[in-house]
């Protein structure tokens, strides 16, 4: 690493930080003096971006902030240091601060250190005094304290995470406490990483919207964990719980069948930042700690490399991000107990922070108001995200972020989607958070982005926030029709699961209350279902296509990280989140602020078949894994559902002290295992069935694809929609083999007439009859399928079969 030298220039550009960031109308850049010398009018394209950027013989670095008074630039050649080794005032030109710096480049650790109008300028200030104090907060909301060093929003590399044994981020009783050796340093540097041949071929591919296997309505998601996914050591990984082990895992992946691998977040969280890793602080970094090699700039190299092995299976990437809140805390101290009397102790607590108490890792201390959704009075946050530091996704610097991190993870890292965790967060737009509007926030930015439209990139919304569910409410691009914002299909999960386990007789079931109780009939008509019940399995036709979309953009899923797992859903009537192996700070620390006890949602739709039916829940699975190959959209597997994965019951493992083997996916005992394996077996020829009858099951266009037709047991129409049977009938021979799907959830055998003229072959029967004994499904033949001898078929009960015609 270079030794500083000189200041040569101390502005080169500045940024008038606009409101909208829709297309391309992104802030504009504008020359403010004669560049350092040696420079040329092309370097200005270099600079466009806000964070350290390398140009001729040295960085130049830009930060946002509308409210501070004085940002110096901290320079460390020991990252280790309680000093910086030098320290500039930049200056400041609209709403971003800027400086130039000669003789540094690669490797180069640095921070920020701002002063506002809480926290004045003193000449006398040093690390650890309290000269300039007024408020840790002010009426404005700035929490402005020099003591805290801040990374840089736009940091694509740590040199580590924070060190909390040499100080606390926290405001407050702490404020005085520098963080300038603790601090988590920012670092210069570039990917060095040399992509393989293939991928220059697979960055063609994606600019064609109708490349083979790669069309919207091919899409097949599995949703897992990057490090969980091969933590444990019975992967048999050289990597295990790092970007380079999911890349080894890549031909399990292909071999499922599966087109897309969608990640949860893989953006870098705090150490506290919980398992799951929804708590970002770095929205350009990869995870350190999902990385073998954890120097600055390995990760993105190893990140890089995931990919590349990924994409050379033919698998897309889709990335979990997490734009609504970041990851900067606020809770310091253990729960306390409140003064109303409570049946259950542990529900009455609730966690207690004064005002000034919040963390400062580089948005709070940067520009508090700027960059969150502060409360009316400006002393706190708002809570529509539910941990309490919600975004101003629409405000100038959270839109600038947001576009430019998009762009970085699809042109720089190769990403093929996203899917936004709390979407509708990102449609508020304004500080009440009491309105959506699609149209007219960074929602429709999102979508008509021209970077993201040139790579086909999936845009996937989580259409829900703790102000409501908005399913179906997401724009189409205006710019690029055909494309548009997919949504989690909430409603397709309740229906089914409900379909599946309500079925009139006695039963645990999580929606009664007390329980246990008897549980409902649910109907194929039966609330969300719509009318004439049905519509689910046709792509969502009354959400999606009012709005210009496609029944691709249906997601259709049964189980995420969010919830059960799909044998859990069949075995536990509550959710299992006290104390236990996966919620471990709640047996050692029962008033942490990470012990929440009734975390998870309760109203899961979940039943508890027995014990001693562990068959029959084998069935049910099958019937919920074919329900979302045979309808129109997308579907979404749950890693590990495909090898009957357990939580032993808890439906929100998300706790940094969940990150552990009760957590992880549990290679070992699943292989050894003939049931899993038949299990894992039924779930890859399921897939490869999908993907071969896509002509009929993944029309992409309502009203396009193979005709069908609804029809009872007797081959006419209408169904029973009353009833929990029905057939789909795809009779058009020209567009691709006959099928005759027979769905029969009642509780006793359905004998359908079958339509005569045409030699049935069975594809797939869910009942337990042709499990088998060894570890290859019986359930499921594509190769050799029995012929069907007679005029009917009995559908046992709580079961699915699939027909194909026999070719003539």
């Amino acid at each position: 690493m270079q030794t500083p030298r000189r200041i040569l220039v101390q502005v080169t550009l500045a940024f008038a930080l606009v409101a909208a960031c829709a297309k391309d109308s992104y802030p504009h850049l504008y020359r403010t003096q004669p560049l350092a010398p040696g420079y040329a009018d092309a370097d200005v394209a270099a600079l466009a971006h806000l964070g350290s950027t390398r140009v001729q013989g040295g960085v130049n670095f830009g930060v946002y902030s509308a409210s501070a008074t004085r940002i110096e630039l901290a320079l460390f050649d020991d990252p280790e240091s309680t000093h910086p080794t030098r320290q500039f005032l930049m200056t400041r030109f609209g709403e971003v601060w800027n400086l130039y710096v000669e003789g540094i480049g690669l490797g180069q650790a640095y921070g920020f250190i701002a002063w506002g109008p809480n926290w004045t300028y003193d000449p006398n200030f040093l690390p650890g005094k309290i000269d300039g104090f007024v408020a840790d907060v002010d009426a404005l909301g700035n929490r402005f304290d020099p003591n805290k060093l801040l990374f840089d929003p736009y940091s694509r590399a740590f040199h580590r995470l924070h060190d909390w044994s040499k100080g606390s981020t926290a405001s407050g009783p702490k404020r005085t406490e520098a963080t300038y050796a603790a601090a988590a340093k920012s670092v210069v540097v570039e990917s060095t990483y040399s992509w393989s041949d293939n991928e220059a071929k697979w960055r063609t591919m994606r600019q064609d919207a109708n490349a083979p296997g790669h069309r919207w309505n091919d899409l097949i998601l599995y949703e897992v964990h990057p490090k969980g996914f091969t933590a444990d050591p019975a992967s048999a990984v050289e990597h295990p719980g790092t970007f380079l082990g999911l890349a080894e895992k890549a031909d399990y992946l292909k071999d499922l069948g599966i087109t897309a691998v969608e990640l949860m977040p893989v953006f870098q969280k705090p150490s506290d930042g919980g398992y799951w890793g929804y708590q970002t602080i770095g929205f350009f970094a990869p995870e350190l700690t999902f990385s073998s090699r954890q120097l600055p700039g390995q990760p993105i190299d190893e990140f890089k490399y995931m990919v590349d092995q990924l994409h050379q299976r033919g698998l897309e990437v889709v990335l979990d991000v997490v734009y609504n809140h970041t990851g900067e805390g606020g809770l310091w101290r253990n729960k306390i107990a409140s003064n109303d009397v409570s049946a259950d102790p542990s529900v009455a607590l609730y966690n207690f922070d004064a005002k000034e108490v919040a963390g400062i890792y580089s948005f709070r201390g940067l520009d508090n108001a700027g960059y969150y959704a502060l409360s009316d009075d400006k002393q706190t946050y708002d809570n529509s995200t539910g941990v309490g530091d919600a975004t101003r996704c629409n405000n100038a610097p959270m839109q600038r972020l947001i576009a430019d991190s998009l762009r970085f993870w699809a042109t720089e890292m190769h990403v093929d989607g996203f899917r936004f965790d709390l979407a509708p967060v990102l449609g508020e737009p304004d500080l009440s958070y009491r309105n959506f509007d699609a149209t007219h926030t960074v929602l429709q930015s999102i979508i008509d982005d021209p970077v993201l439209q040139r790579w086909n990139t999936r845009i996937i919304a989580e259409p829900w926030s703790l102000n409501g569910t908005y399913l179906s409410q997401f724009p189409a691009s205006t710019t690029k029709p055909g494309t548009g914002w997919s949504e989690w299909n909430g409603r397709f999960r309740d229906w089914w699961r409900a379909f599946v386990n309500f079925d009139g007789t006695s039963g645990n079931i999580s929606s009664c209350n007390p329980m246990p109780c008897t549980t409902p009939y649910w109907s194929l008509n039966s609330q969300e279902g719509g009318v004439n019940g049905g519509f689910l399995m046709t792509g969502s036709y009354d959400w999606f296509h009012g709005s210009g979309r496609r029944p691709y953009n249906s997601i259709n899923f049964i189980t995420v990280h969010d919830g059960f797992t799909l044998y859990d859903l069949l075995t536990y009537p509550q959710k299992q989140n006290r104390c236990g192996p996966l919620n471990p700070v709640c047996c050692d620390t029962p008033n942490s602020p990470f012990c929440d006890t009734d975390s998870g949602e309760s109203n899961n739709r979940s039943r508890d078949w027995g014990g001693g039916n562990e068959a029959f829940k084998r069935t049910q699975m099958r019937n919920l894994f074919t329900a979302m190959m045979i309808a129109h959209g997308t579907p979404m597997l749950l890693g590990g559902d495909e090898w009957m994965r357990t939580q032993l019951g808890n439906n929100n493992a998300y706790s940094t002290l969940a990150d552990n083997p009760f957590n992880w996916f549990d290679w070992g005992t699943w292989e050894a295992n003939d049931d899993r394996a038949r299990m894992h077996d039924f779930v890859r020829k399921l897939l490869r069935f999908r993907t071969a009858h896509t002509y009929a099951l993944s029309p992409d266009d309502y009203g396009s694809g193979a005709p069908f037709t609804w029809k009872n047991e007797q081959d006419t129409t209408p169904p029973d929609w009353n009833s929990k049977h029905l057939a789909m009938h795809y009779y058009d021979a020209s567009a691709g083999p006959q099928l005759l799907v027979l769905i029969n959830m009642e509780t006793a055998t359905v004998n359908f007439t079958l339509p005569t003229g045409v030699h049935w072959q069975r594809l797939l029967d869910t009942q337990a009859y042709f499990e088998g004994v060894d570890r290859i499904s019986g359930n499921i033949e594509l190769d050799a399928p029995a012929a069907i001898a007679g005029p009917a078929y009995g559908v046992q009960d709580h079961s699915i079969v699939i027909l194909q015609a026999a070719a003539q």
